[in-house]
């Protein structure tokens, strides 16, 4: 197995060079095809734009799909690797290159290997808040092949290598990305009733949106609405003529995150209507909960992935994951695969020094490894 773990890091480290944003993943589209040019058993197909999959095919029977993200984030790396970011201001910062890495060498296994087992490897583009996806169910893949069962891993360094953390059911939120722009006549703010105070009105609608969940959403239900921006003016006695606030919404019921939309527009209007401004909502992004299938999860459970793999359940989260599209249509179940160290649990996803542990690829690879073996057996 030391020659898988050798390829798991030589992709990994290739694919962290060449970070790139929602649906501009050229140059890692290029690599990712590279390597499948060398396996004769798979053929490749474009979806969702800059997204790939991978088909192989041994038999009459249903597919068994695997699902990678492909995407980086906007942030300037500050980990120091002898490997580090060329692309100057991106990072892949939530660990998809791992993600990458361990699907690639899966299929340079399945290549070696030959299983009597049809086998979709999914590279989807643009997770990080761009729906990539939704994009592929609504481009029908699911339609075009019949899949029995869909897997993820996401790595995280809040558990150590070698676990393997999920639930049976509540995996990650349903999210809304939110925006809400105001606009009136800015002025002296010696003079506030001959002009439109933005940051007064400003206050006043975060107050409405921090309403909506206690108020307008059953309590037992787990929601939960965040202003993270607030923009509006440059000056001590200037009132702005524009003022901007951005959110996030989080629900694992449907029909709360259409109420909460509803309740946002709601909000808007109300302010506009007081203060006699302009008020727009705009929503960047709508994600439905990642359910794990409880069956999928229940075997993932009581599967033997050799020794040094410790499968363990793990509480829901309010973090989204566009996973959830997928397991909308077909059984199957995302978990999170143990990353952390000694060492490296002081930044977590997201941040500009992100360091998962490489050893945790293996645990990952085993994962796949062992799962598609039991789907053989």
């Amino acid at each position: 197995m030391n020659n898988y773990f050798d390829r798991l890091v030589h992709h990994r480290r290739e694919l962290h060079k060449i970070p790139e944003t929602a649906y501009n993943e050229i140059k890692t589209g290029n690599y990712i095809r590279s390597v499948f040019e060398k396996l004769a058993s798979f053929r490749t197909e474009s979806v969702a734009r800059t997204g790939i999959i991978a088909v192989y095919e041994h038999g009459n029977c249903d597919y068994i799909a695997f699902r990678t993200d492909i995407d980086g984030l906007k942030i300037r790396e500050e980990t120091g690797f002898d490997f580090s970011s060329e692309h100057e201001g991106f990072m892949h910062a939530c660990g998809h290159d791992l993600h990458m890495a361990m699907m690639l060498t899966f299929a340079e296994y399945i290549e070696s290997t030959s299983p009597d087992r049809n086998i979709i490897l999914i590279f989807q583009p643009a997770e990080e808040g761009f729906g990539g996806g939704e994009l592929i169910v609504k481009e029908g893949l699911f339609e075009k092949y019949k899949v029995k069962e869909i897997y993820a891993l996401h790595n995280t360094v809040e558990f150590p290598v070698g676990t393997i953390a999920l639930n049976d059911g509540k995996m990650f939120a349903g999210t809304i990305e939110f925006e809400i722009g105001l606009e009136g006549k800015g002025g002296h703010a010696a003079v506030p009733h001959l002009n439109n105070d933005l940051v007064t009105a400003s206050v006043f609608l975060i107050n409405l949106i921090n309403s909506i969940v206690p108020r307008f959403l059953d309590p037992v239900h787990e929601n939960l609405i965040s202003v993270g921006m607030i923009h509006a003016g440059e000056a001590a006695n200037i009132l702005p003529s524009t003022a901007v606030i951005k959110g996030t919404a989080r629900s694992y019921y449907k029909d709360d995150l259409d109420t909460i939309k509803n309740k946002l527009k709601d909000a808007a209007n109300s302010v506009s209507i007081a203060f006699g401004i302009k008020a727009k909502l705009i929503i960047h992004s709508e994600y439905i909960p990642a359910l794990n299938s409880i069956s999928v999860a229940e075997k993932i459970k009581a599967t033997d992935f050799g020794k040094g793999i410790t499968v363990i359940d793990c509480e829901k989260k309010m973090t989204g994951e566009d996973f959830g599209f997928m397991t909308d249509r077909v059984p199957g179940a995302i978990a999170w695969l143990g990353a952390g160290n000694d060492v490296n649990t002081s930044f977590g996803l997201h941040h500009q020094s992100y360091n998962p542990d490489e050893k945790a690829m293996m645990a990952g690879f085993l994962y796949y490894k062992t799962l598609l073996d039991n789907v053989n057996s």
